[in-house]
């Protein structure tokens, strides 16, 4: 039998202060965002090296190019609740996708080159933080930034179809499907908040930008 006094104890126990419950409740979403962005990082680079030996022309590309590393810092930036952290997911999703990418390659025995590996993790810290925040203004944005976020990951796939595949690789096949799948971008980002009209009013000053990205890309 519990005695009156140890009863008593127990119920004038201090309460959890009302500022830690909140920030505990704020800290277990943002934490659970932050994983979800690095594993979906990471399984991503490892697709991708299991996609370099299954997919076949003129799908091979979609293994081999940007434009689909971008998809994961976009959709993980749209999750998030303010700017710093949708750059911060992207970030983590880009940068994921490397070690992602070069361990499963390893791990499968493959070679891994390590000349190109400071330039992915380069292009995937200006990538992650821009697609970041492209994904944060597709889907939280004000009106002044409505269809900014969106049309530049649609012309990243554009550009990727023009400047690599037709121009300097001349893979016809391969510049196709990424201009589909660009396209398709341009008509599914932009049902949401009807974005349609400026999504496409953003399109030809983001396709400049991600053309100039991949040219100088290739004088690497």
């Amino acid at each position: 039998m519990t005695s009156p006094s140890l009863a008593r104890a127990r119920t004038d126990a201090p309460a959890v202060p009302g500022p830690v419950r909140s920030a505990r409740a704020r800290l277990a979403p943002a934490l659970g965002r932050v994983l979800l962005a690095v594993a979906a990082g990471l399984a991503t680079g490892a697709l991708t090296s299991f996609g370099q030996t299954v997919l076949d022309d003129p799908f091979r590309g979609l293994a081999n190019a940007v434009s689909p590393w971008l998809v994961v810092p976009f959709a993980v930036g749209a999750t998030a609740l303010g700017r710093r952290s949708a750059a911060l997911l992207g970030l983590l999703a880009c940068l994921a996708q490397v070690p992602g990418y070069y361990l499963t390659a390893a791990l499968r025995g493959f070679p891994v080159g390590t000349s190109w590996l400071v330039v992915w993790t380069v292009c995937g810290v200006l990538g992650g933080v821009a697609l970041g925040l492209a994904g944060h203004s597709w889907w939280r944005g004000g009106d002044r930034e409505r269809g900014v976020g969106a049309a530049l990951l649609a012309a990243a796939w554009l550009a990727e179809s023009v400047v690599t595949y037709a121009v300097v690789l001349g893979y016809p096949g391969d510049a196709v499907v990424f201009g589909v799948v660009g396209a398709l971008l341009v008509g599914v980002l932009g049902v949401h908040r009807r974005q349609h009209l400026l999504l496409l009013t953003w399109l030809a000053p983001a396709l400049l930008l991600a053309s100039l990205g991949f040219l100088a890309l290739h004088r690497l």
